[in-house]
């Protein structure tokens, strides 16, 4: 019986074993949560919208044309192209009353492998940022202007500021060329 009531018996030994045990597991679970918190994307600065968003006076068509176009002549590959509008008027037919949100919405989604490369190898966790799109949409009762949106690559590091502010410059050059041929037209 003795033996027995020594195997329940927990020594000094065990018992500073196990503590160092959940010191060693909290000490970890840290360092864990602040290299995420380090990954994380922040917010930015209080004045930096996530999104940049232009109108131009046109046709719908010829802008969605006047983008594949500016795209095209930069030697991007578009990689698909996103029917939001349909998409939101096919699911809008399941809930009762839906009202229309757009007249005409798609979005570009396109990659420059340069660009992107050197992105990430920069900072691999750019991926998050791939592919870039450019929204092309009209809204209901707005006819004649067309909005040009497309996300800012909003990352928490300065330092690693340079690749995303090359691409945001891509980005914002076709948009504003789109712009440029519109006034061009009139």
């Amino acid at each position: 019986m003795t033996v027995f009531s020594q195997k329940l018996y927990k020594p000094a030994s065990f018992r500073f074993g196990g503590a160092l045990l959940l010191l060693t597991f909290f000490y970890i679970s840290g360092c864990v949560r602040s290299s995420l918190v380090e990954l994380s994307p922040d917010v930015g600065p209080p004045d930096l919208e996530p999104v940049v968003i232009r109108t131009v006076t046109g046709e719908y068509e010829q802008i969605w044309e006047d983008l594949q176009s500016a795209l095209s002549d930069r030697g991007l590959v578009v990689s698909s192209i996103s029917h939001i509008g349909d998409m939101l008027v096919r699911t809008g037919q399941s809930f009762e009353g839906a009202k229309k949100i757009f007249s005409q919405a798609r979005g570009l989604v396109f990659c420059s492998a340069v660009l992107s490369r050197t992105m990430m190898e920069t900072n691999p966790h750019f991926i998050a940022f791939c592919p870039y799109q450019i929204t092309v949409y009209s809204l209901p009762g707005q006819e004649g202007t067309v909005y040009l949106s497309y996300r800012r690559l909003i990352w928490n590091n300065d330092n690693d500021r340079e690749p995303l502010e090359k691409i945001e410059q891509l980005l914002d050059g076709l948009v504003s060329e789109v712009i440029e041929l519109q006034e061009q037209y009139r």
